[in-house]
């Protein structure tokens, strides 16, 4: 797997170690090296239009070979999110991506808590 992590115009993003460490442990516990695909994680600071009500956003492009995870630091209310949190909901999201799957919600609210515990424990 293949990593890009970037700010909205292509800078770092702060926590930018901190954001590829906890995708490093995500992709080992999810087993996303399996995969040949590049991840783009775009951190911005709130989503504005058709999203604004959301803080993370997966979908992937290029025949499924690339996925694109968004992720934002405030909700629609301008409150700060914990962004590691959601980005253990997106990362659920990036496997089903990866095996062809329907990305659901279901699983990855299941699952999104016990991922960010088990990510927690390894950095």
């Amino acid at each position: 797997m293949n990593l890009k992590i970037n700010g909205p115009r292509g800078g770092l993003p702060r926590e930018h170690d901190k954001i590829k460490e906890f995708i490093k442990h995500s992709s080992d516990i999810l087993d996303l090296d399996k995969f040949n695909i590049t991840l783009e994680v775009i951190v911005c600071n709130q989503f504005k239009g058709d999203f604004e009500d959301a803080v993370g956003l997966c979908y992937p492009w290029n025949d499924l070979n690339d996925i694109t995870v968004e992720l934002a630091r405030k909700d629609s209310c301008g409150v700060s999110v914990d962004i590691l949190e959601t980005l253990s909901h997106e990362m659920i999201h990036v496997r089903q991506c990866a095996n062809g799957e329907y990305m659901y919600e279901n699983p990855a609210r299941k699952h999104e808590s016990f991922l960010l515990d088990l990510v927690m424990e390894r950095m």
